[in-house]
């Protein structure tokens, strides 16, 4: 009898323990600060780090009450980060670039791609420099300045341009065509369907671009910098632990978008781990971004007119905070 009373009030102690905890965990909720961060397609392992920060609990351990909006064909980041409603966004630095020569005052703050992650593909032996684009149906997003650029460089005025849609259909059909696509995906795509290709790196073209640039506006930057703060630290935390420990974030991943497959996120993981963490970052730390790389994609935009800019190319990057995070 003694022992079932003894129970009863064990029960009822930890009852109120666990309300005394629910309670107190609702304050701390209440604590934080809302953020949001819209990135530049449907979730995937491309957002892999800001996705394990998110799950892992990182943004809150920096006091963000983080939402995270996946993008899409219609959704513009850039827009949707200048308008104020998010704080941080995704875009391709060709895109930033552009945004500012319009008068938009975004910042970049990190570049999860130390490269473009662009490759122009096409099927296997057609194709072995950007010299033999020469007379083949190429299709690309309209008048995307790396497009432009190679085809001034490597002097193709015999390329039939067609518009990219995301469908790889008629380039499965066409064994003269050529497409855009990211090396994380569309190669695996392709192989899933046993279509043999090659691809061309955007990249060793000679036009030089971050990819998936992580960025804000200049009115976040000198109001808010403590909320800037937070979330790179928390965002180089999640895309160092991403990369040892990707288990949980894929799981989530899928949950968010439920044509990912284990395969898939593998593929994907591994030919992203050059662009992220080589180059520049393999010394220097995920994100980082140089001068001389910015200057250079600014002047082929204004060469190729796409923007008309004279600006100093350090307003349109900060590395204070990325810096600061890595210092953590």
């Amino acid at each position: 009898m003694m022992y079932a009373v003894g129970l009863s009030s064990f029960a009822l102690l930890g009852a109120c323990g666990s309300e005394e905890e629910g309670s107190e965990a609702e304050a701390d909720s209440s604590e934080l600060e809302e953020a949001k961060l819209v990135t530049n397609w449907f979730a995937q392992p491309e957002h892999g780090g800001n996705y394990a920060a998110l799950v892992e609990g990182m943004y809150e351990e920096e006091g963000l009450e983080m939402e995270i909006e996946p993008g899409g064909p219609e959704i513009s980041a850039t827009q949707i980060v200048a308008s104020g409603d998010a704080d941080f966004g995704y875009t391709s630095g060709e895109d930033l670039v552009i945004a500012r020569d319009e008068g938009i005052p975004l910042v970049a703050i990190g570049a999860i791609f130390q490269e473009s992650p662009y490759v122009l593909i096409s099927h296997e032996g057609q194709v072995d420099s950007f010299e033999d684009l020469q007379d083949k149906t190429v299709f690309t997003a309209t008048a995307v300045g790396y497009w432009e650029y190679i085809k001034e460089e490597y002097e193709l005025d015999g390329v039939e341009e067609r518009a990219y849609t995301g469908s790889l259909a008629e380039f499965v059909d066409d064994e003269n065509a050529v497409t855009q696509g990211y090396m994380t995906s569309e190669p695996y795509s392709l192989d899933e369907q046993d279509v043999d290709i090659d691809y061309l790196k955007v990249s060793d073209s000679g036009f030089e671009s971050y990819g998936n640039v992580i960025f804000t506006t200049e009115d976040m930057i000198e109001n808010e910098p403590e909320k800037v703060q937070a979330f790179m630290n928390a965002t180089v935390a999640g895309w160092e632990h991403y990369r040892d420990t990707p288990g949980e974030t894929n799981t989530y991943l899928q949950e968010q978008n439920p044509d990912l497959t284990e395969d898939k996120m593998e593929y994907s993981k591994e030919a992203m781990d050059e662009i992220v963490y080589g180059g520049d970052a393999e010394e220097n730390g995920f994100g980082y971004m140089e001068a001389d790389n910015w200057q250079s994609l600014q002047d082929n935009m204004n060469h190729l007119e796409l923007t008309d800019s004279d600006e100093d190319i350090e307003e349109s990057f900060n590395m204070e905070f990325l810096e600061e995070a890595h210092n953590e």
